[in-house]
């Protein structure tokens, strides 16, 4: 009955149904949609055989470098024989092959992998075999497991690739299995703490370490998976570890310290996401809170009108029991029809949500399931309690001889009423300023961000990535006379104005790292400076824009004879307060000859936008040939249209090179910043619809208070008062809430501030311009609202007003 009743009540006034059902919906749909992504990011177990057992290890050498290590070979090995606290445990690296057979040349994301991992993980191939321990060494490594995404695309699913060899970097490998669909593993670039470059593979190869793997104090390089024995603790498994950790250092020459660290897997690969994903939860419950308050706002106003009808049910009998479930079954009605639209809106924001989402760990394990329709259910009936029991208790409140003592045309409102109506407002607003002035800090750090001076040009500028391995590039010489050969030829191309290579450009991951041995300086090694290697040739700093403070580039007269160009910084650190031009400098790691210093460029921002320029020395390309090489080429026209002749010439010096998608540099700097990007869309959408509900939750309130107070408004117009007094005083009191909302507001946002910190860049989460900003537009919005009804008072005639009474 009450039921029914319910449905009749809110179609006697379809407009007001629609607008209450349409604002839930979208709170409930943003809510649904964001709770869904937080869950399948950082709630849920990973897919993986007893996941809370899983850890990430990485070293650290804190005399040596701030920042944790990835897994170094050599200590690995010795991890597996003597570590018990570790039942299994797994390394990990992503490398590049050239696939050559059976169609086009083409590049595929490649990962070497202990063949402990996939069982370890409890992941077994769809078709065919994993990899057996005896083919982890080196030698006996020549098999390889497709991704299913690979096998569909160039195989065309057929089961009958198992045992057919494939050619990589120029060698056969035998296929002996395909993973799952939609398999994403743990990459090494989310295992560490270094900015690391790589994709999802699409072909996975016994790890097999070589020589050059088992380093004692280089070739940090690798991401490690472990497994814990069940009953042993994080922290007795490190003791035991940094027990390890100290026997295999004991006898270096140079004494330091040496530890690892344990992390568990999921928190490894989820942490740099939780702030984030937490902040914009928070903004989109802030939104539903808004929407929740609003949607109050408007039943007390319909109460009000409907204060007679409820007096009339009390004088024949109904309890105020009876009242009050009859009212909080509206406010069910309502929200269960706004959670049904909710959940419509939910699947289409999601999928709105993930097409543009950024590569994030675990993102493709999010959808709407169960669990999230449970939890939509959930903030559905919240709503409704939160909007519909004040308004309920109030009606059941009504006294049946003050309402049915007027024959009037309406109702005076109480004092408390009013007052309420004026809190909600107050919580609105200053819930609004807290989405606002959370969107204008990310706003203002992202437009610092992206206006910072990155050290390079990118405009006009358009790059591609070759991977130079196999037989035909087995030897330095070999890729130097290829990189010689496409300089010249793409030089040459109309159009172009600069030709560089480089063997990681900026933005895209770190290089190779090195201690820098400067000669006639003796220091122990952790006081030896840190460099970047990259190798690039001389028109390289031209073709990027970035200038060449003193000195000169490289010349092809340099081949014979050791060079090498700092940047600036770096310059500066390593000689302070002298001229680095003529000085010599030599690796840790090679028996080369000192380089000298004959240039200094200016610095770059090559491992994020956000992190200060690191120490760099430039190498000339011919110094230590790198297999992985990217070519820059500057012009003055749109960089994508000599793609197709760039693309050309590298097909005329080799037909089985794979060319892959060409990029320019400013689509490489976007796709550095997209994660900020993609978290600063959704805050400034949550922050805009709060804003909107603000606005409309001021505007109804004035409105229904000017309609409540039109007799009083026409006696002070009969009293003489002017219509600009009037307005204005409408205007105050409207405005009276939304001052004391915004200065609540300005205090959450502060506190809010402190969690905000390391999301932030270039800007204080105090700001005083940001919070300014933010305060005037909401001001500004709420005068608006306020002045729209006061115009109508303005406007009343004071004898129909006093009529209407």
């Amino acid at each position: 009955m009450d039921f029914r009743y319910a449905l009749r009540a809110l179609g006697r006034n379809p407009g007001y149904a629609a607008i209450v059902i349409l604002i839930l919906a979208v709170g409930i749909g943003a809510n649904t949609a964001m709770f869904s992504i937080v869950d399948g990011v950082l709630l849920r177990a990973l897919p993986f055989h007893q996941p809370e057992q899983l850890y990430a290890v990485q070293e650290s050498v804190p005399k040596l470098i701030a920042d944790d290590l990835p897994v170094n070979g050599l200590h690995f090995r010795e991890w597996r024989k003597r570590w018990t606290a570790a039942e299994q445990m797994a390394l990990i690296n992503s490398l590049t092959f050239n696939l050559t057979s059976g169609g086009e040349p083409e590049r595929v994301n490649a990962a070497r992998i202990s063949a402990s991992l996939f069982p370890m993980l409890g992941i077994q191939p769809q078709i065919g075999r994993g990899f057996l321990e005896e083919e982890d060494s080196e030698g006996r490594d020549k098999v390889v497991l497709l991704s299913d995404s690979l096998w569909r695309r160039r195989f065309h699913a057929d089961p009958k690739v198992l045992g057919q060899k494939i050619v990589l970097n120029d060698s056969p490998y035998e296929v002996i299995g395909v993973m799952p669909a939609g398999l994403k593993m743990p990459r090494a670039s989310q295992l560490v703490s270094w900015h690391l470059s790589d994709d999802d593979p699409d072909i996975w190869k016994p790890f097999a370490a070589t020589k050059s793997d088992l380093n004692l104090m280089g070739n940090f390089n690798f991401g490690c998976i472990l497994r814990m024995k069940k009953g042993v603790t994080a922290a007795r498994a490190l003791d035991e570890l940094n027990v390890i950790q100290a026997d295999l250092i004991r006898d270096y020459p140079e004494k330091m310290e040496m530890v690892a660290r344990l992390s568990p897997l999921q928190e490894q690969l989820t942490g740099r996401s939780r702030k984030a994903l937490l902040l914009l939860l928070s903004a989109v419950g802030a939104v539903l809170l808004i929407v929740c308050v609003n949607i109050a706002n408007l039943m007390l106003a319909r109460a009000t009108g409907r204060r007679r009808e409820f007096a009339i049910r009390a004088a024949v009998g109904a309890s105020t029991r009876r009242l009050l479930r009859q009212m909080l079954t509206e406010s069910l009605v309502v929200a269960a029809l706004g959670g049904a639209l909710g959940i419509a809106i939910a699947y289409g924001a999601l999928h709105l949500i993930l097409t543009n989402a950024p590569d994030v760990a675990r993102m493709n394990e999010v959808r709407i399931d169960g669990r999230v329709l449970a939890v939509a259910c959930a903030l559905s009936l919240l709503s409704a309690l939160l909007f519909g029991l004040i308004p309920a208790w109030r009606a059941s409140r009504i006294d049946p001889q003050e309402g049915l003592r007027a024959g009037g045309r309406s109702f005076s409102e109480s004092k408390h009423s009013g007052r309420m109506r004026t809190v909600l407002v107050a919580l609105e607003v200053g819930l609004s300023t807290v989405c606002l002035a959370a969107a204008g800090l990310l706003l203002n750090s992202f437009v610092r961000l992206m206006n910072i001076d990155k050290g390079f040009d990118a405009e006009h500028v358009m790059s591609v990535d070759l991977y130079l391995a196999g037989t035909r590039y087995s030897t330095d010489p070999k890729r130097e006379e290829f990189l010689r050969k496409a300089i010249e030829a793409i030089r040459a191309l109309p159009g172009v104005s600069a030709m560089g290579v480089i063997n990681m450009l900026p933005l895209t991951g770190e290089g190779n790292n090195n201690l820098l041995i400067l000669e006639g300086v003796k220091v122990p090694l952790w006081e030896r400076p840190m460099a970047d290697m990259r190798s690039v040739n001389g028109d390289y700093f031209h073709a990027m824009g970035i200038p060449l403070r003193a000195g000169r580039v490289f010349e092809e007269s340099d081949r014979k004879r050791g060079v090498a160009i700092l940047a600036e910084s770096t310059a500066r650190k390593l000689w302070p307060g002298q001229n680095p031009l003529g000085k010599r400098v030599s690796f840790e790691e090679t028996n080369a000859p000192p380089m000298e210093v004959i240039g200094i460029a200016g610095d770059v921002r090559g491992n994020g936008l956000q992190k200060a320029p690191e120490p760099v020395i430039y190498l000339p390309y011919w110094y230590r040939g790198r297999s992985q090489t990217s070519l820059v080429v500057r012009t003055g026209m749109d960089p994508k249209s000599i793609a197709g002749a760039v693309r050309a010439e590298l097909r005329k010096l080799d037909p089985e090179l794979p060319v892959p998608q060409f990029r320019t540099m400013q689509d490489i700097v976007s796709a550095s910043v997209a994660e900020r990007r993609f978290q600063l869309s959704l805050v400034l959408v949550f922050a805009g619809i709060a804003l909107v509900l603000a606005c409309l939750g001021i505007f109804g309130v004035v409105s229904y208070t000017v309609a409540q107070r039109r007799g009083e408004m026409g006696i002070r117009l009969a009293l003489g008062a002017t219509a600009g007094n009037l307005r204005s005083m409408v205007v105050r009191q409207g405005l009276l809430p939304v001052v004391v909302g915004l200065g609540c507001g300005i205090a959450g946002a502060l506190a809010l501030g402190r969690v905000m910190e390391g999301l932030l860049f270039g800007v204080r989460a105090s700001d005083p311009w940001t919070l300014g900003a933010v305060s005037a537009l909401l001001i500004g919005v709420a005068a608006t609202a306020c002045y729209i009804p006061a115009m109508r008072v303005s406007r009343a005639d004071p004898l129909t007003a006093l009529r209407y009474e």
